[in-house]
């Protein structure tokens, strides 16, 4: 039993193989560029864009104003302490962000102190104890927070 070995000709590569690799690594290449624009550093607000001095004038006076309202209803007990805290740093954050630019309503104290005005803060890191402590904020020490908002606010420019 003598048999011939078979023999299979050669057989030519499909072209899928090499389109599919060149997409694979395409498509490797787009999803690294996105995650690198994502995970990118956010633009520093300097405040270089400032608004004009007629313009920071009205909401100084609209964030001075909000802030006595907030006094009043706190010393009337219309408004806890605690909510009294949480809306001065909503004024004083939303003051700022119109005011320069520099994102302040989301950033946290740690963002503050690194690309934020020292004073703006010093004054969110004093407001998280009596926002997030676990005890109620005393009516004396909000007194103090709303002449601390009032100094930030009046003495921006």
């Amino acid at each position: 039993m003598d048999a011939d070995p078979i023999y299979l000709e050669p057989q030519g590569y499909s072209v899928i193989w090499p389109v599919l690799g060149f997409f694979i690594i395409f498509g490797l290449l787009v999803w690294s560029v996105w995650i690198w624009l994502l995970t990118r550093a956010p633009e520093s607000g300097d405040g270089s864009g400032s608004l004009p001095p007629a313009a920071l004038l009205k909401l100084r006076r609209d964030a001075l104003a909000r802030i006595d309202e907030v006094e009043a209803a706190v010393a009337a007990k219309k408004t806890s302490p605690r909510a009294g805290h949480h809306e001065l740093s909503q004024i004083v954050r939303g003051f700022v962000s119109k005011a320069s630019g520099l994102k302040a309503e989301t950033m946290t104290a740690a963002d503050l102190r690194e690309r934020g005005p020292a004073h703006l803060a010093q004054l969110i890191e004093e407001y998280y104890p009596r926002q997030f402590g676990q005890a109620e904020a005393d009516p004396p020490s909000f007194a103090r927070s709303a002449k601390a908002a009032r100094d930030v606010v009046e003495g921006w420019s």
